[in-house]
């Protein structure tokens, strides 16, 4: 890892010397790029500095009055070091001072001389762990006859410091020396430039300014796998006397090309990071630097998914597929090919633009595929009648297989998605219900129709609904009915709105079904009460009604309730909002989903049959000698959730009245009780 830091000087070079005896070393700026050979000498780094703490200045000869030197200085162990000098102003002239930046500092480079030292005012920084040092020098008159500098080192064998003057107020020249150490040449730098100056084991080629450049792009500029790409290298540049004679290509996967063209094309095989490189020769034989562009293969992401309409098919019937493709790069010359089993008919519906050729169930593209569009194919395929039929016996699987290719980039592969159905001739229940067409009036008949979608709508539930309340059996299921757990699983399947051949979803949370039961008597603390009639002689006492309210903290479909009553016990639904009611069954089903947080109510009557035998009670007592219970539950179709029914369960039964309870109804004009009167 190399270090950045900053520093307050003179420096803007780039030089290339010998490294240690064999190393070369070139300094740069702007226009200017000299080789440059380091200061040899048989001192140390400080002693040839020869820094002067009494005087605090540098006694070397190589100073100069305002004016400030940079160079590379080699000590006996052949170690390189750049020095740094600024020579002093003349006296009245108010203050020098330098400032710069100088990054990627090799590992082990220190301040090996420092002048001044950080505690000799004005105070000079040193700065190697932040991004700048720091000099300032004869910012007052006595300190006029002072140098400051620096040795940086040892920098190694390879290195790149790339130094930026920031300020240089005071200071008049600006050199880079080279050569002998008793009398070296220099170079003279500008004061606003960025310098570089580099070190390296080899020679740093120099390169040609009237040498052609290479340059190139591609398109696309993210190929795909087996994608044709096209390389272009038109904006290379040249002598405009001359022209390109050779385009030298090489992929990075192996394969090189030489043309005379600027444009050539090639294809990968394989993905993965390609480095691709140029080089152009012109006219005159010169040739230029290596371009390099790094080019990353991606795999062709392209997919065509196949859904049929129905897991089950009837002998005869007809049903839907729709083939949807998928790319992230634009294709040529894409089709796709659909095979049936034998006996069986494509008829299509929407070709998206393509050619449809029937007997080979193929399908074409004039047109490309762009990036990002998604055609769709749509075709229904009728099933061939039972003596047609592969196999005879039912039910059997039959299956749908289909390539998608296409020639660039050049593929081909499988669809995916549905390709079983099985042959049957009684369709299962689910499937029944999401391709019911309801009748539209009493003297229709419900149809199946394989083509529609798997995802059941509001009138294929409401007619499943009524299906089960009124116990008749759905067409094409060879006569099954809908039980309660199963319209309650339809319900569900319709709230989540999922295909019926699809598990219903696993991640819902389970609601704390709640449910609670209130029965009111015609007689408070008595009951019911048998063997009362009112003046046309029909039966009173004997009906009472019963509330259930159903409460859950999450969202629950298919919410059902089951009361179980005794015997001859007669209900009458009264209020249930948004359940269907089955007679007979005692059996409710909500239609929508019970919000969490929310409850619904259901409330019926019950008419006890009045020939209910109620064992006598003893002489001159009037208690309650039967009682019957109800029973019921509320479960959920999805989660399923299933819970008993909480409240009043018992009912009393009696044949007379308490006391009290007789005289609150005593009419005295008629002389006789009345059950309608109230408790007072």
């Amino acid at each position: 890892m190399k270090r950045t830091f900053g520093v307050w000087a003179l420096l803007v070079v780039a030089l290339t010397l010998p490294l240690m005896a064999q190393g070369y070393y070139t300094v740069a700026q702007a226009d200017l790029e000299e080789e440059i050979r380091p200061l040899v000498g048989d001192e140390s780094a400080e002693g040839f500095y020869r820094y002067d703490a009494d005087t605090y200045r540098s006694q070397s000869p190589l100073v100069e009055q305002r004016s400030s030197f940079l160079f590379l200085y080699e000590d006996p162990n052949g170690q390189v070091h750049l020095f740094i000098m600024h020579g002093p102003t003349t006296e009245g002239f108010q203050g020098v001072s330098a400032e710069f930046r100088i990054a990627d500092v090799p590992p082990g480079a220190t301040w090996i001389v420092q002048d001044d030292p950080p505690d000799v005012p004005p105070n000079n920084v040193y700065d190697l762990q932040g991004e700048r040092a720091r000099w300032t020098w004869g910012g007052l008159f006595r300190y006029y006859n002072r140098t400051a500098g620096g040795v940086l080192g040892p920098l190694g064998e390879d290195f790149q410091l790339v130094i930026t003057p920031e300020q240089f107020p005071g200071t008049q020249d600006l050199y880079v020396l080279t050569g002998d150490a008793a009398a070296p040449n220099r170079f003279r730098l500008n004061r606003q430039d960025r310098i570089t100056i580099t070190g390296s084991v080899d020679p740093v080629e120099v390169v040609d300014p009237d040498a052609p450049v290479a340059r190139f792009t591609l398109q696309p500029d993210v190929p795909r796998l087996r994608e044709e790409v096209e390389f272009d290298a038109t904006d290379s540049e040249h002598d405009p006397d001359l022209t390109i004679e050779e385009y030298y290509w090489v992929f990075g996967d192996g394969t090189e090309a030489s043309t005379t063209e600027p444009r050539v094309r090639h294809t990968y095989t394989e993905e993965g990071v390609y480095e691709v490189s140029l080089t152009v020769v012109d006219s005159e034989g010169r040739q230029s630097e290596v371009t390099t562009q790094v080019v990353e293969v991606r795999e062709v992401v392209v997919g065509a998914t196949r859904t049929i309409s129905t897991e089950e098919v009837t002998p005869g019937s007809d049903f839907r597929v729709t083939v949807r493709i998928k790319t992230d790069q634009d294709l040529s010359g894409a089709g796709l090919q659909e095979t049936v089993p034998p006996g069986w008919k494509i008829t299509p519906v929407e070709s998206d633009r393509a050619v449809f050729k029937g007997p080979s169930s193929q399908w074409v593209f004039l047109d490309p595929i762009r990036a990002g569009v998604e055609p769709v194919i749509t075709y229904d395929v009728t099933v061939a009648e039972a003596p047609d039929l592969a196999t005879p016996r039912l039910p059997h699987a039959a299956y749908i297989e289909g390539t998608f290719q296409a020639k660039s980039p050049d593929f081909e592969i499988e669809v995916e998605g549905d390709s079983r159905v099985t042959v049957t001739d009684c369709l299962e229940l689910k499937t029944a219900i999401a391709h019911l067409v309801p009748r539209a009036n009493e003297s229709e008949r419900d149809r199946i129709d394989l083509r529609l979608s798997q995802v059941i709508s509001a009138q294929q539930i409401e007619r499943a609904a009524e299906l089960w309340r009124k116990n008749e059996a759905v067409v094409g299921t060879c006569g099954e009915r809908i039980s309660l757990s199963t319209l309650k699983e339809l319900i569900a399947y319709y709230e989540v709105c999922i295909p019926v051949d699809r598990p219903l979803p696993e991640t819902l949370p389970m609601p704390n079904l709640q449910a609670f039961r209130t029965i009111l008597t015609p007689i408070p603390c008595q009951g019911v009460v048998l063997g009362f009639h009112d003046e046309n002689g029909d039966p009173i006492g004997n009906v009472f009604t019963v509330e259930v309210e159903i409460t859950t903290d999450v969202d629950a479909m298919g919410v059902g309730l089951e009361e179980y009553l005794p015997k001859g016990w007669q209900v009458t639904p009264v209020y249930h909002e948004g359940f269907v009611y089955k007679p007979g069954e005692n059996q409710w089903v909500l239609m929508d989903t019970l919000e969490g947080g929310s409850s619904r109510k259901i409330i019926y009557k019950v008419e006890v049959p009045p020939t209910t035998t109620v064992e006598a009670p003893p002489a001159g007592d009037c208690v309650t000698r039967a009682a019957e219970s109800i029973v019921g539950w509320a479960d959920t179709g999805w989660p399923c959730v299933e819970v008993r029914v909480q409240g009043d369960t018992q009912v009393k039964l009696s044949e007379c009245l308490d006391i009290v309870v007789a005289i609150s109804r005593w009419d005295p004009e008629k002389e006789r009780i009345d059950l309608w009167r109230s408790d007072r």
